[in-house]
């Protein structure tokens, strides 16, 4: 745990495939510690955008790693690539947390 993390901070999980995130996650999440779990390439990030954490796996394996993380305190998944919504929906789901949020946590 990072000295910024605290154990009821939520831990926003940014769902990743293909396309560039363009989104500026430490602003847009600016309380919980966010990571990017990818099954592409290296996230691109825009120009002015900080690299944000990432992990990388195959899909497959997706489900088991959010369940080691959601065993260690809150977990939201979201996602900004189009590639990843369905499996976004399906991911929250089988976590329990209910339907995709629009924006923020």
């Amino acid at each position: 745990m990072s000295t910024n993390e605290s154990p009821e901070q939520t831990h926003v999980v940014v769902l990743h495939s293909s396309r560039p995130l363009d989104t500026d996650l430490a602003r847009t999440y600016p309380e919980h510690r966010v990571t990017v779990l990818t099954d592409g390439p290296p996230v691109v990030v825009g120009e002015d955008l900080s690299p944000p954490d990432t992990v990388s796996m195959p899909r497959s394996e997706w489900h088991d790693q959010l369940a080691r993380w959601a065993r260690g305190g809150p977990v939201e998944v979201v996602t900004f690539d189009e590639d990843c919504v369905q499996t976004c929906d399906e991911l929250r789901a089988a976590l329990g947390l209910g339907p995709r949020p629009s924006e923020k946590v």
